[in-house]
């Protein structure tokens, strides 16, 4: 499970690593693709095969849903670390995001997500007004 907010920034060659809390849980390989909301997702492989599967069921015929399918699987990446873990955020997945250069890891139970700093403070999610409010948002989850 991951859990926890982590603020840090890009480097000059637009390379990152995931926070030290968090990359011991991942483990050695994930995945990082365009999330919801405007956020970067990152996903040990066997969530994302989760997911996977049930693209794949989806039939071809469902154009409007294949075009959902080619975008998000268009923007999967596997990161290639160098020696002190760092990997480079492509330009793509930074302007999805609206990354320049601070950023905001969470971990969201099973996936982690990345966001630009002022998107993150934009919804709120830097403050903790009201978590009554958003406990009744869980309601018909039954949480």
């Amino acid at each position: 499970m991951f859990f926890g907010e982590y603020h840090l920034q890009l480097d000059d060659k637009n390379r990152m690593r995931i926070p030290n809390k968090l990359r011991n849980l991942i483990g050695e390989e994930y995945y990082l693709l365009h999330g919801t909301g405007g956020c970067l997702f990152v996903m040990p492989p066997d969530e994302f095969e989760k997911i996977a599967e049930k693209i794949d069921s989806i039939p071809l015929s469902n154009l409007k849903a294949q075009d959902a399918v080619r975008k998000i699987m268009s923007s999967l990446i596997i990161p290639e670390e160098d020696s002190q873990n760092r990997f480079i955020l492509p330009q793509k997945a930074r302007d999805y995001a609206g990354i320049q250069k601070q950023v905001v890891f969470i971990g969201v139970n099973k996936r982690i997500e990345i966001w630009s700093e002022e998107k993150y403070i934009e919804k709120g999610f830097d403050t903790a007004e009201s978590f009554d409010s958003e406990f009744v948002k869980l309601n018909e989850y039954q949480i």
